[in-house]
């Protein structure tokens, strides 16, 4: 239902470059997210913090995601999409450098004078939150900018190429950080600090003008929308599927194929690495199939990520290969899913509502990191292969769900 004008648009030669600061903004701020995660085990330990910390200090970024990411959409909006992006990209790489800067001082003189429990607990828990708030700006004021000069044709490639530059972040990430960190981990975290004002800087050559750039009160939509309702569900249940499944990987690894425990992060790394590879290539597939309706992506996405995570149960004992090739299908169909879902809800509105769908959308996200990891973990004490079929149960209705409503979606 999307107004943009075809004459404004880039053709699909030109989007390449049109679209590479966006790019490499998403894959320096996903890059600088999954770092913390990457040594949080290690800097823990350092730091004599219990793995309840940790996890708190992990799951609040999803909590502040969700109430920042509507916020963002009116601030799009009402100040412009660019400014939206420069503000969110400032305020994470400051967030970043100041949890930077706290661990560096807390693990001082070889981490002979670490801080009460408590006080590092309180630092790291303030400012990922800071970073979650401003990371929330990012994908929402860049969906909103893209949906402003895309046709709703090629709308899910482009989301889909958006979204796989932050998965390469996401899976070139750890190692790296792992690498630096092993000569400093003050050095891996100001690093990748530092690493999105490389997109920053890339946002000089984006313009923001246009209709789109009329300053307006900035509509309010909610998930019950009738036009968002079903893709905001389907993100909601796309996402949790992910983070349930990736809560208790490592404990299924233990139990299940009985892989010894120091060699469980290993292995646990390896099936994540699959997954990383196989979702990488899904986006770049759907970046280039255009002609493919985001409604299509997402039925057999989600048909494809139910039937590969539910084959992670015929996965013998001693057998982890198998657990990755799993992963990889999984992944294949979600990296299908993802750019769809953005793309289908954005087709759905006007033009002047592009800012505020990408905020709502994005709480679908923010409150998955929130609800999927308790739920995960509480349904695995119940059997180990719970959440698996669980997320079968729930992919399997997406994809039911969206048979038989593709003469009902509008056009942009």
């Amino acid at each position: 239902m999307s107004t943009t004008s075809a004459d404004s648009l880039p053709t699909p030669a030109d989007a390449g470059k049109s679209f590479l600061p966006l790019l490499l903004a998403n894959f320096a701020m996903v890059a600088g997210t999954y770092v913390f995660v990457t040594i949080a085990g290690p800097m823990a330990r350092r730091m004599h913090l219990e793995p309840l910390h940790v996890g708190a200090i992990i799951g609040i970024v999803g909590l502040v995601w969700m109430i920042a990411a509507p916020r963002w959409g009116r601030v799009a909006d009402t100040r412009g999409r660019l400014p939206a992006m420069r503000a969110a990209i400032g305020g994470f790489v400051a967030s970043s450098l100041l949890l930077t800067g706290y661990v560096g001082w807390a693990l001082r003189d070889g981490g002979s004078a670490v801080p009460p429990v408590w006080a590092g607990f309180a630092a790291l828990l303030v400012t990922r939150a800071a970073m979650g708030g401003c990371y929330a700006g990012l994908p929402v004021a860049a969906m909103a900018w893209i949906a402003d000069r895309t046709p709703a044709t090629g709308r899910a490639a482009v989301i889909a190429r958006f979204g796989a530059a932050g998965a390469i972040g996401m899976v070139l990430a750890p190692p790296l950080a792992g690498w630096l960190a092993g000569f400093d981990m003050t050095l891996a975290l100001a690093v990748f600090a530092l690493l999105p004002l490389a997109g920053l800087a890339g946002l000089r050559r984006l313009r923001d003008d246009g209709a789109h750039a009329v300053r307006r009160p900035s509509p309010r939509l909610k998930p019950a929308d009738p036009r968002v309702r079903l893709p905001w569900c389907s993100a909601f249940a796309l996402y949790s599927a992910v983070m349930i499944a990736n809560s208790v990987l490592g404990f299924y690894v233990i139990d299940r194929l009985h892989v010894r425990t120091g060699d469980a992060s290993r292995v646990a790394g390896y099936v994540l690495g699959s997954a990383g590879i196989g979702l990488i290539a899904a986006q770049s597939v759907v970046g280039r199939l255009r002609a493919v309706a985001p409604l299509q992506w997402l039925r057999w996405g989600a048909l494809a990520g139910g039937m590969g995570f539910v084959s992670t149960l015929a996965a013998p004992a001693g057998h982890p290969m198998l657990l990755c090739a799993s992963y990889f299908v999984a992944a294949c169909g979600m990296g299908a899913a993802f750019p769809a879902v953005a793309a289908l809800a954005s087709t759905r509105v006007e033009a002047h509502e592009q800012a505020a769908c990408a905020g709502t959308m994005s709480m679908a996200q923010g409150l998955s990191m929130v609800v999927a990891p308790l739920a995960g973990t509480m349904l695995y004490e119940l059997h180990p292969a719970a959440p698996f079929v669980s997320i079968g149960v729930v992919l399997a209705a997406v994809c039911v769900a969206t048979c038989g409503v593709g003469a009902r979606s509008p056009a942009a």
